[in-house]
């Protein structure tokens, strides 16, 4: 099976793969998923050209990703987490912890997490703060992550952002309005978000996007190939994050970028 070439995200210098693997799946009791069975789906993936890991400080799954990358030299892994922190003693708090958990002296890219339009000010002030954290090496990139259009036209303005995590998908706003339990956009339209991404990505932002398949969408996990190619093929996209749970959905989503 070929493997997935990687990208550069941005102008952060990160050499990510098209395909990241979202491993909030892993987190969920129901799914049944130990740490042991995640890391070896994660070492799968990797041999499938599948570098790109993202994990949060809430997911669960921390564990999972830990004993992966024990089993790889981490130079091979970009590898983001994120927190829900809101001041920088906090952030700088949940990125200690997450070093711990992770097993590891870095993170490439870490997101402020969820962040709502209310909040834009307060996340400038924080991505600043946290500037130090690069300096130190701990961090290699600075993002946040998204479901708000408001927020996402805002990115390309924000000095110290590298990275945007944002809600994308090949629906159209009619789908959008059907599923917004599964297509989660606020303050704006599919439209407008696109046209925030690609301000974003002029701006040398990279551009991570994620519900590309929505929580399971019906539409587009009906038509999983379209609904990922479509996204793959927009240059302002620089990768995508999607949940997995297995290797048999691994190669499906991995077919979907190498078969033509």
């Amino acid at each position: 099976m070929p493997r997935l070439p990687p990208v550069v995200l941005g102008d952060s210098g990160l050499r990510v793969s098209k395909l990241g693997f979202g491993t909030v799946e892993f987190g969920v009791k129901s799914n049944n998923i130990t740490p042991e069975e995640g890391s070896s789906i994660l070492i799968g993936s990797h041999r499938l050209g599948v570098n790109y890991w993202d994990t949060s400080d809430d997911y669960g799954s921390h564990p999972h990703v830990a004993g992966a990358l024990r089993r790889l030299p981490r130079e091979e892994v970009v590898l983001s987490t994120k927190t829900g922190a809101r001041t920088s003693r906090e952030a700088t708090r949940s990125l200690k912890a997450s070093l711990k958990e992770l097993g590891t002296d870095y993170v490439d890219i870490f997101f402020l997490h969820y962040v709502k339009s209310d909040w834009i000010d307060g996340c400038r002030r924080v991505l600043k703060e946290l500037g130090s954290a690069k300096k130190a090496g701990t961090v290699k990139a600075l993002g946040l992550s998204t479901h708000s259009v408001v927020v996402a036209e805002e990115a390309h303005r924000i000095r110290e952002l590298d990275v945007l995590m944002t809600i994308y998908c090949r629906g159209s706003q009619a789908m959008v309005r059907r599923y917004p339990r599964h297509i989660p956009l606020v303050d704006g339209s599919i439209e407008e978000m696109l046209q925030a991404i690609e301000l974003a990505h002029d701006a040398g932002k990279g551009v991570v996007a994620m519900k590309v398949l929505g929580t399971g969408a019906p539409p587009l996990i009906r038509g999983y190939r379209s609904s990922i190619r479509s996204v793959a093929r927009i240059a302002s996209i620089d990768s995508m994050v999607i949940g997995m749970r297995n290797m048999d959905e691994v190669r499906k989503n991995v077919r979907a970028f190498v078969s033509r």
